[in-house]
């Protein structure tokens, strides 16, 4: 599904913006954590602080209730001529328990991000995205 630049490009970035839908169909936006795993993009509910249990969180409600989701990877720089983003609309899941491709997610995450090393992410929940379109535009050169 992602041509190998577009593949490389998010692999390598270190964060994405995550849009999910409110009970009103309005977009609620938020910077993520991911790892990318076959086609899938997967992100853990982790245990950094958090003002509110997991089930509350805005983003785990609202894929609950509508699993479409975006998700943007981006570069900037002030070089115009080198710009690039990637976007990937699909369908957005919480995964609680695990398996072996959440056990592959919890792995890749934690060697993308050592951050991890030090999180009980095998019981933590996972979102996972199921891409359906991929659409990308400019330099997708890592940053």
């Amino acid at each position: 599904m992602f041509s190998e630049q577009e593949r490389r490009f998010v692999s390598n970035a270190r964060v994405a913006r995550l849009a999910t839908l409110d009970q009103h169909g309005s977009p609620h936006l938020v910077p993520l954590c991911f790892a990318l795993v076959g086609d899938r993009l997967v992100s853990s509910i982790d245990e950094k602080p958090k003002s509110v249990d997991e089930d509350a969180l805005t983003r785990v409600r609202n894929i609950r209730r509508d699993p479409r989701v975006a998700l943007v990877v981006d570069h900037y720089t002030d070089d115009w001529s080198r710009l690039g983003w990637v976007q990937i609309r699909g369908e957005a899941s919480i995964q609680e328990s695990h398996n072996s491709m959440l056990d592959s997610a919890v792995l890749s995450l934690r060697a993308k991000y050592p951050q991890y090393n030090d999180h009980r992410l095998e019981e933590r929940p996972l979102i996972v995205i199921e891409p359906q379109t991929i659409v990308s535009w400019g330099e997708l050169r890592p940053s």
